[in-house]
């Protein structure tokens, strides 16, 4: 059984997110959380008569429920679609629950993790507003504090499918367990996975060490055609680097430990600029290894 936490807010991106949810399902056996937060603080009007006082709190009641009442109304028809969409495609054992909340998300996101023990969040790059700091910030916290991958997809206009997956391989002693993790998360899809380690400095011997290393420990998995190992040269522009690996690899996904010293760290955290997000254009999977 899997459990899958998709963050909503009911923009543009909603919808890919959840495709990518329901992908990750499989043909069943799965729950899908749908969360969403609103917020319940508004400025009450500062006064020194109480009636006054009253009046501005009495407003922001009628106001709050308002606001609950239109992200029901959008929640409902979310689930609806998606429900839909599960029954046409003939998958099985795939339940929608639905957290709505009023507060601040990664408080609330923190308190769901405990309660639901997601496998895994999917989330959309960009939220309400096309805001990336806010997205960004929400992927990084549910990443360092509660130590779950984390799927983010940009906007694009459909499943991209998980055919060909690039692991973004920093040589560290957890690339082995990222490699298992990831075929773990996509068992369910025939796919190849490429190694690729993005060499930033001039002496590359010891990186050949490691990758070699890395090599024999899945040299079954290479033979059968599962997996690639290969080391990549980075001169000034990572960006333009980055971009002909993707484009001559044809590759639809791009996995990557998260830790401040990693090449896609800034392309997926609160640090995230527009221009690099638009030029990569795929999403990404932060898989923490503890």
């Amino acid at each position: 059984m899997k459990n899958i936490l998709v963050p909503v807010d009911f923009s543009g991106h909603t919808d890919i997110a959840c495709t990518y949810a329901l992908e990750i399902a499989g043909k069943g056996g799965a729950v899908i959380r749908l969360f969403h937060t609103y917020s319940d603080q508004f400025i009450i009007a500062d006064s020194s008569f109480p009636d006054a006082i009253d009046m501005s709190t009495m407003y922001n009641e009628e106001l709050l429920k308002e606001v609950f009442h239109q992200s029901e109304k959008k929640m409902e028809i979310l689930q609806a679609h998606l429900e839909e969409k599960v029954r046409k495609s003939n998958r099985k054992d795939i339940e929608f629950k639905v957290t709505l909340v009023g507060g601040e998300i990664e408080s609330e996101l923190n308190d769901l993790c405990k309660e639901f023990q997601p496998d895994i969040v999917v989330m959309g790059t960009r939220g309400t507003g096309k805001t990336l700091n806010m997205w960004g910030r929400v992927s990084t916290h549910i990443i360092n504090h509660s130590k779950i991958p984390v799927l983010t997809v940009p906007n694009i206009k459909k499943f991209r499918g998980f055919q060909k997956i690039m692991l973004a391989a920093d040589l560290s002693g957890k690339n082995e367990e990222l490699v298992r993790k990831i075929f773990s998360i996509f068992s369910d899809f025939p796919f190849h996975l490429s190694c690729i380690h993005f060499l930033i400095k001039e002496d590359e011997s010891e990186e050949n060490e490691k990758m070699e290393r890395l090599r024999k420990t899945f040299e079954k998995e290479e033979k059968s055609g599962k997996i690639s190992f290969k080391i990549v040269e980075v001169m000034d522009d990572k960006q333009t680097v980055i971009n002909q690996v993707i484009e001559s690899q044809s590759i639809d996904l791009i996995a990557f430990q998260p830790h401040k010293h990693s090449l896609f760290y800034n392309l997926f955290t609160r640090k995230i600029t527009k221009k690099n997000l638009q030029a990569t254009n795929i999403p990404l999977l932060a898989l923490p290894i503890c």
